[in-house]
Formats: structure tokens, sequence, C-alpha cells
């Protein structure tokens, strides 16, 4: 597994010389805005900083902002299931464009029919990660304050450190959606890839730093500012270069990405050794 620098390295790359990908970068917080304040919604536009975040962030971030629109209700579960949806057609195709910029510097429309393929694997993810939301908001609350928000942090790293190579593995092999899926725990667990640090790493920038930093804050208003769109764009280009870092991870590691899990050594119990007893 290349070093969690390069990898990021090579996924900014990737993402900040390819114009479509800078376009997908400045259109979707913009789109997301207008089309929530069409709905109804009076938020902080500092929650744009996640609009491209990662799954689970994302999850959090479409259940928060339903619950603040619709309530919990019907009407909640029907925008929590067409944001699963929009989500995975998005992510699939970006999925598709990032892995044509890294394989070949240049993102065409050969990208989006890849990543096309990949809507099936992507849409699974999306829905594992609500339910691994939905499990640990139900759960971890039973273990305390301190101990169920390590474990309800705990759950969401894990659910990207083997979850996360799907969408790159669906692009570029095209294999069943369970198979993608086995895949990606697969490789998340070969040795020395440090991908637990990869995950806890994007996990403590997207959350405490970017949104933390966010200009604005807690204020809400219908009209970000300047500053603050251009921190949106910023935090935008820093999750697609994460999801990039993701795809070269695993476009090295493919190749050495087992077909079958790899069987756990058995510990077998050393028998005594036997001297020869001597003649008296």
């Amino acid at each position: 597994m290349p070093p969690i620098g390069r990898s990021l390295g090579r996924g900014l790359l990737a993402v900040v010389s390819s114009p479509a990908l800078l376009a997908v970068a400045i259109l979707a917080p913009l789109l997301a805005w207008l089309g929530l304040h069409a709905l109804g919604f009076e938020g902080r536009p500092a929650l744009l900083v996640d609009v491209l975040a990662l799954p689970p962030i994302a999850t959090y971030f479409d259940l928060g902002t339903g619950e603040s629109l619709l309530g919990i209700g019907p009407t909640f579960l029907i925008f929590t299931g067409a944001a699963i949806v929009i989500r995975g057609v998005l992510y699939a195709l970006l999925a598709g464009m990032i892995v044509e910029s890294l394989e070949d510097g240049r993102v065409t429309s050969w990208g989006l029919l890849r990543g096309l393929a990949a809507i099936p694997t992507v849409i699974v993810v999306q829905v594992l990660s609500f339910t691994l939301i939905l499990g640990s908001n139900v759960i971890f609350p039973i273990l305390g304050p301190g101990i169920g928000l390590l474990a309800a942090v705990a759950s969401l790293v894990g659910g990207l450190f083997f979850l996360g190579f799907a969408p790159t593995g669906a692009v570029r092999q095209r294999r069943g959606v369970v198979e993608t899926l086995r895949r990606s725990g697969r490789a998340a667990m070969l040795p020395g890839s440090r991908h637990l640090l990869f995950c806890g790493l994007y996990f403590f920038i997207a959350l405490p730093v970017v949104v933390g930093l966010a200009p604005g804050g807690g204020e809400i208003t219908a009209n970000p500012t300047f500053v603050g769109w251009v921190f949106v764009l910023a935090a935008s280009v820093l999750h697609l270069a994460f999801m990039g870092g993701l795809a070269y991870r695993w476009i090295v590691v493919e190749p050495f990405v087992p077909e079958e899990a790899v069987p756990r050594r058995r510990t077998q119990a050393r028998e005594p050794s036997r001297r020869p007893s001597g003649r008296r």
C-alpha cells in the first residue's frame, strides 16, 4: 500500500488537473444549497463543507438536513431514500471520473460510463452507511456519553475502513456487489497498509478541523459570504482528494487483493520433547 502522503498527493493531483472534477466541486454545494432552500430549509451555510464528504459523514449531513427540514416522519424517510439514490449516482460517476484521471490524466465520457456500472455498489454502500448510523444511534447511547461517543466514532471510521475501496473496485473490476464489498474489506486488511490511520486522518480533518474552521460557524443566512463559498470549494476539493487517494491506493494493491478470505493460522500445541532414556 502506498504511503498516506503519496496517496493524498496523487488524489489531489487527479482532482485539480481535471476541469470536470473541479466543476463538480464548485457546482455540487451550490446546487445542494439552492435545492434545500427551494424546499424551505433554514440552516447554516457552514454545513456545506461536508456536502461532498465521503460516507458515512455525508450520510450524517443528509440525516441532519432532512430532520431539520421535515422532522421525523414518512417524508423524512422519503427524503433519506432520495438522498441515498442521488449520492449513489453522483459518487459512482465521481469514482469513474477519478479513476480515469488517475489512469490516463484526463476525464472523458468513458469515465462516466464506467461509473454508471458502479451505481448499484455505491448505493449499497450508502444504505450500509445509513444502517450503521441508525444502529449506532440506538445501541451506543446505552454505554454512556463517553464510551458511547467513542464507540460511535469507531464504528463510523470502521465503515469507511471496510467500504472505502468499494466504489473504485466496482469501476475497475465490475464484479458483483457482494464480491466487490468483500474485496474492499480484504484490501483494507492487507498488512502494512496503514489504512486505519488513513481513515482516521480523514475523519479528523473532515469533522473537527473543516467544520470548526468554516467561516460563519453557527450563522443562519440564505446568502453565504464570498469567503464562505471559497472555503466550501476548498473543502469539496479536499473531500475529492481523499476519494482520489482511496482510488489510487486500490489501483496499486489491486493485484495483491486475495480472491478468497485468508484463513487464520491455527496454532498447534507443541508436543513435549521426548528425551531418550539412558541405559543404566
